[in-house]
């Protein structure tokens, strides 16, 4: 059983080298409002932590490599993962990972991979897999459509399936006045049949803290922003299985000065 654990990571990374998705980073400017209700087993409570903790541990072990250089095993290595982060689950996926493939190889591969959690979770059976899930949009709307500089703008939208989901994300993009990309991603556990609900909200006020030496800075001028909210089963723009766009809704609204 633990060796067939480790394989399937080995599949996993060696398979997600190379691969591509959609690009967008974080926008603090853009908030999930409305949390889904879902309907909590073991399972869909262990599937975001195994998402989410996934990119943690890539992150890790990089830091790890960049701090100390050379790690003489994998015990070491995995024993300075669970250390740095407090988690016996990240510890557990590095040391299968790693007693597999050899310190150099997981190291390696780690360093190369272009990671997706999801279909990683799915595939060690911690995240729900359906391939005959559905999701459409029922009603989309951008309140207010016209507001102020500095207001609070929110995108709600009502979504359906027939069939429930599969475990997956919603992205959300924004073109804006000064052609600085805006995104941001939430992560869907999957759901059973039925209609759901979701809000996210835009503060279109500057960012007091960004840093313009450090990356462009959102000033949110005057005139008209589109919106793009992507449903998605499995990471969105990822060439995996159990991987498909469910639908995708549009809207914009203007601000004045």
């Amino acid at each position: 059983m633990y060796r067939s654990l480790a394989a399937v990571f080995l599949l996993l990374i060696v398979g997600v080298a190379g691969t591509s998705r959609i690009a967008f980073q974080q926008s603090s400017h853009i908030q999930r409002a409305v949390l889904p209700h879902i309907m909590k087993d073991v399972r869909l409570d262990w599937c975001p932590q195994c998402v989410n903790s996934f990119d943690d541990l890539v992150q890790i072990v990089l830091d790890i490599i960049l701090q100390y250089g050379v790690v003489d095993t994998c015990g070491h290595l995995c024993e300075l993962v669970e250390e740095k982060t407090g988690s016996g689950l990240l510890g557990f996926i590095c040391t299968m990972g790693c007693d597999f493939l050899g310190l150099e190889e997981f190291v390696k591969l780690i360093e190369k991979a272009d990671i997706d959690p999801i279909y990683y979770c799915e595939v060690m059976k911690i995240c729900p897999i359906n391939d005959n899930g559905d999701a459409k949009f029922k009603s989309f709307a951008v309140l207010p459509p016209r507001a102020q500089t500095e207001s609070k703008i929110a995108v709600d939208m009502v979504y359906v399936s027939k069939n429930g989901t599969g475990t997956g994300e919603m992205i959300i993009t924004i073109q804006t006045v000064d052609k600085i990309p805006l995104s941001s991603g939430f992560f869907l556990e999957a759901q059973k049949p039925g209609t759901y609900g979701e809000r996210l909200v835009i503060d279109t006020t500057p960012d007091p803290e960004c840093d313009p030496t450090q990356g462009e800075c959102e000033q949110w001028l005057a005139g008209t922003y589109n919106i793009t909210v992507l449903l998605c089963n499995g990471q969105c723009g990822s060439h995996h299985p159990h991987t498909a766009l469910y639908d995708t809704a549009r809207g914009s609204f203007t601000l004045y000065e």
